[in-house]
């Protein structure tokens, strides 16, 4: 999913497009749009720390070529591990390379993983490299992770996993005025992807320790 475009991400994205720079062909992040366990476990998916059109655009920033949003559906879900290298990875995009996490899977039950990719790319003609998982003192770089941090109210240690600030983009709009009661200037936003279906939270959003943010 990428989501949240972290340090662990950013690594990950880097040599992507190292490597394409290398053999002189245009870098691709894929994605999928709606979250996967949206599909498989409707209503279960958890709030995402950043907008698909903010991901494309951290994306861009870090020198991708192309940002590749794949819509996630029942049928996809149940893809063999094998029909998802070959019908989507080969006869669409033609990959010469794949760089993925080294805990990566992918096809119906995540029957897919790092080595199956690695002997797919041998029978296609494709590399494929797992990169270890990004982190500092036992602790991974994890959009979970971060997500918690947002949930604790911790934005200190969110913006160190990020790489930057948590972000919130959306329409000031009138609220209660209730910042006049607290002594400081507060802001209301409304933004369509704030909220999904049923008023449910898609976008992580700060709350001091103990309060939910899913």
């Amino acid at each position: 999913m990428f989501d949240g475009v972290h340090r662990g991400h950013r690594e990950l994205i880097s040599r992507a497009v190292e490597l394409a720079a290398k053999r002189d062909l245009p870098s691709v992040v894929m994605t999928f749009d709606p979250h996967p366990s949206e599909v498989v476990r409707p209503g279960s998916h958890p709030a995402q720390l950043t907008t698909l059109k903010r991901r494309a655009d951290l994306v861009e920033e870090l020198g991708v070529d192309v940002f590749c949003v794949l819509p996630f559906t029942p049928e996809m879900s149940r893809m063999p591990a094998d029909a998802f290298v070959h019908e989507l990875l080969v006869e669409q995009l033609h990959v010469a390379a794949v760089v993925v996490g080294e805990n990566f899977t992918f096809g119906r039950g995540a029957q897919g993983d790092v080595a199956l990719l690695r002997t797919l790319g041998s029978r296609f003609g494709f590399t494929a490299e797992g990169e270890g998982l990004a982190g500092e003192d036992h602790l991974v770089y994890s959009s979970t992770y971060i997500r918690a941090c947002i949930d604790a109210g911790d934005v200190v240690a969110a913006e160190h996993a990020l790489g930057r600030p948590h972000r919130l983009e959306g329409i000031v709009v009138r609220g209660d005025g209730r910042g006049r009661d607290l002594g400081f200037p507060t802001a209301n936003l409304s933004h369509a992807e704030v909220r999904g279906s049923a008023g449910r939270r898609r976008v992580r959003v700060p709350f001091p320790s103990g309060r939910p943010g899913a």
